[in-house]
């Protein structure tokens, strides 16, 4: 997934993270939908190095 709030809604109501978990029940998904919501830079684009270092990727 990328952080994109469209791909992210569209995620949790198909409740996709449960599946791709394979976690049976309801997941607490909001330290995720604040990162996704966190500000962008003057470009309109998630800031790249903050998002890498989210996700383990090198900038």
């Amino acid at each position: 997934m990328h952080p994109d709030p469209a791909c992210f809604a569209l995620a949790v109501r198909r409740r996709a993270f449960g599946r791709a978990l394979r976690i049976a029940g309801v997941l607490d998904h909001g330290e995720l939908a604040e990162h996704i919501d966190a500000p962008t830079t003057t470009s309109g684009q998630p800031d790249r190095a903050r998002v890498a270092s989210r996700v383990g990727r090198p900038t």
